[in-house]
């Protein structure tokens, strides 16, 4: 019996890493469809002033996924600032020199909407109730500060590390092409 649950532990064990990672293939598959210029997630013009892009640091966990995604993909030039520091400090007030913003927003996904209607005689009343989202997902976005413009990418996920690698990827690109 011992043989037989060690079986059924690894299989249960490898099936579960497969799925994960066949998850994320998925996520960074359709994320490298989504995250285009065409679909409104990168600057037009990003790269052409060689200006600095601010990446805007939040927690301790999310800082250390994105300075480690960052260092590894992106090679242009960049910063990393709170975002009390980004709007406190007087240098982020040069637009032309820090141009872009990386940062994000939270989406809540799961949420329900649930409509009831009840009738009585010659009147119906409807009630609406919204359930809480069951969790948050991150929504990438670069802001361009000169043209006031937000490029979002419109995919979420929570996988959102893969999510983040594509756009630094995309956008160093792009900056490469400019």
């Amino acid at each position: 019996m011992t043989k037989l649950k060690h079986y059924l532990f690894l299989t249960i064990f490898i099936s579960t890493i497969t799925l994960l990672s066949s998850c994320g293939a998925i996520v960074k598959s359709k994320a490298n469809k989504n995250i285009t210029e065409e679909k409104g997630a990168i600057p037009p013009d990003f790269g052409e002033d060689n200006s600095t892009i601010v990446f805007i640091t939040h927690h301790r966990s999310y800082n250390k996924y994105l300075k480690k995604n960052v260092k590894k993909i992106y090679k242009g030039k960049y910063e990393f600032a709170t975002e009390e520091e980004f709007e406190t400090q007087d240098k982020y007030n040069d637009v032309h020199k820090y141009r872009y913003i990386f940062d994000y927003s939270y989406r809540p996904a799961g949420s329900v909407w649930k409509s009831n209607t009840i009738n009585s005689g010659d009147f119906s009343t409807t009630t609406i109730r919204n359930r809480p989202a069951l969790y948050n997902v991150k929504k990438f976005s670069v802001v361009d500060r000169k043209k006031e413009k937000i490029y979002k990418s419109n995919m979420t996920s929570s996988f959102w590390s893969k999510l983040q690698k594509v756009y630094l990827k995309k956008l160093n690109e792009k900056r490469m092409e400019n």
